[in-house]
């Protein structure tokens, strides 16, 4: 691939929506609706996703590279602090709960759920850079840490969490990407054509 500055991409506006476990991801390119949440405002370390991969190297008596490596583990992560309040937000930082009315006026009261109760959402990330849009679906999501929120005189106070990627119930993949932006079609994948393709093809075979 040549140098080309066009193919550099800045997700400025990208946004973050919740919705509960099970929910369907809309057709790409249509707007997001109830029961889809949107998080709003998000600090400017933006998102920060981590597929991560850990694995076993195998060595033989007669080699000092590994002659084998096998993947153990493939944790999955997506990190940002939201900096907009409301009970969405409470309540994805605080892994569920509930809000009710307090019997006081204008007043609401949270209450957090059991311990072992596991707060499971689905979660779609999405941002459009100049023509093109990227979308990152992720069927099962969790909050896996603690929430360490600051209350302070001169910042935002934020709930910075960390989702965790977890395996869909029915197998299917733990994450996809869709995107419209034509770099990415397989069509043209290395630059090759179908006739370069096609001669290459022909000379391994001869």
């Amino acid at each position: 691939m040549a140098f080309d500055s066009g193919d550099i991409r800045v997700a400025g506006d990208a946004t973050i929506h919740v919705a509960p476990l099970g929910t369907a991801f809309p057709a790409f390119g249509t707007a997001l609706a109830d029961p889809w949440v949107d998080l709003g405002y998000v600090t400017t370390d933006g998102i920060t996703a981590n597929y991560g991969r850990e694995i076993t190297e195998i060595y033989a008596m007669q080699a000092l590279e590994p002659v084998r490596i096998i993947a153990t583990k493939a944790p999955k992560t997506i990190a940002f602090a939201m900096m907009q309040q409301g009970q969405d937000q409470f309540i994805l930082a605080m892994g569920g709960g509930t809000f009710a009315a307090d019997g006081v006026t204008g007043a609401f009261r949270y209450t957090p759920p059991d311990a072992s109760v596991v707060d499971e959402k689905a979660m779609l990330v999405e941002f459009v850079d100049g023509l093109y849009t990227y979308r990152f679906e992720y069927p099962r999501v969790q909050n896996r840490e603690g929430v360490e929120t600051k209350m302070v005189r001169e910042d935002a106070s934020t709930f910075p969490v960390t989702m965790q990627i977890l395996v869909p119930a029915d197998g299917s993949p733990s994450f996809e990407m869709v995107t419209d932006d034509p770099a990415y079609d397989p069509a043209a994948l290395l630059g090759t054509t179908d006739a370069e393709t096609t001669e290459t093809a022909t000379y391994e075979t001869a």
